[in-house]
């Protein structure tokens, strides 16, 4: 093999081992990114009402409905405000309504009671609700004197606990009447009641349901059909809930699973030039004092940057060392020949 040939493989194989190093120094460390939530936790929902009415009321006069669509302590939790959670609680025992149409002074009574509360509260522990109602009585427009429904004490609650299975208790009235008529409720079916010359008002009590996640109850809840006659009042319809709770227990974050970033890529490896002589490298022309200084980025770097260094500088020597070694023998030879 000729000293050029020679020469020439040791250039190469020197440049090689320079671009090998600062491959190994450019290469970035692979890093695992932080687990990002998949979903938004559920902070839990909770809902009460001590009374609801949802009545359409048919005019004599005319042939239009007249809905009336109220409720008697209807909270929800969270409530639409920042702070931390508390309670939130209605506690009104008297609803009244403003019936267009029907002839009497004033508006209608619909709900009255002794105590009617309702609370709803949602926080680190899950999710409840709660109705109480004592000595209340119901009515529809056109029967002012005749109770729809009366009943003494009664409640309601559902639990929605963040460990545990939610659940809905309903405690039932010691005493019901419908229309006046004492009634005893059947806790495995609706228990119709018919009134001559009045209609017919069909009574469910204790109506649950419950979930992985939810639980609600309804403590009375009553289809109405009656035919007052009176008050300018020809047909009452639709239906009253009594004590109705819901809850929804609180969701915590699913994390997904992590994901590993890729090794940076190695930057492409420039062709080497055949010669036989090096050069020094030369500086840009216009680079002075106007050049700006390179900056080193700052991220990246670990404790394995220092023997990879010391490791690229050995084989930049190693490199020189040859084509010096190399240059000495072709020199002797020329004088030799």
């Amino acid at each position: 093999m000729s000293a050029r040939r020679i020469v020439s493989a040791t250039a190469v194989a020197a440049a090689t081992a320079v671009m090998a190093a600062g491959t190994l120094l450019t290469a970035g460390p692979v890093q695992a990114a932080p687990a990002a939530p998949s979903a938004e936790p559920s902070p839990g929902k909770a809902r009460a009402v001590t009374a609801e009415v949802a009545l359409d009321v048919k005019l004599l006069n005319n042939a239009v409905d007249v809905p009336v669509n109220i409720a008697l302590n209807k909270v929800e939790s969270p409530a639409q405000r920042s702070g931390s959670p508390r309670p939130e609680a209605g506690g009104g025992s008297v609803l009244t309504a403003a019936v267009d149409g029907v002839d009497q002074q004033g508006p209608v009574t619909l709900v009255k009671a002794d105590v009617g509360t309702s609370v709803t509260r949602v926080d680190a522990k899950g999710a409840t609700a709660s109705v109480k109602l004592v000595n209340a009585d119901v009515h529809a427009p056109g029967l002012p004197a005749t109770a729809l429904l009366g009943l003494e004490a009664m409640s309601a609650e559902a639990t929605c606990p963040v460990d545990g299975q939610p659940t809905a208790d309903v405690v039932a009235p010691a005493k019901l009447t419908v229309l006046g008529k004492p009634v005893t409720v059947g806790l495995y079916g609706p228990t119709k009641v018919d009134v001559p010359l009045i209609g017919s008002v069909t009574v469910e009590f204790s109506k649950k349901t419950t979930t992985s996640t939810t639980a609600a109850a309804s403590a009375l809840e009553v289809q109405v059909e009656v035919n007052p006659l009176n008050l300018n009042v020809a047909k009452v319809s639709g239906k009253v809930t009594v004590a109705s709770v819901g809850c929804e227990k609180p969701s915590a974050p699913s994390a997904a699973p992590s994901v590993t970033n890729a090794p940076s890529t190695a930057p492409a490896a420039r062709p080497v030039a055949d010669t036989t002589t090096s050069h020094a490298a030369v500086p840009p022309a216009g680079a002075g004092k106007s050049a700006q200084p390179e900056r080193l980025a700052t991220t990246g770097g670990s404790s394995a940057t220092g023997p990879l260094a010391a490791g690229a500088a050995a084989l930049v020597a190693g490199g020189a060392a040859a084509l010096w070694a190399t240059r000495r023998r072709r020199a002797a030879h020329a004088r030799r020949h």
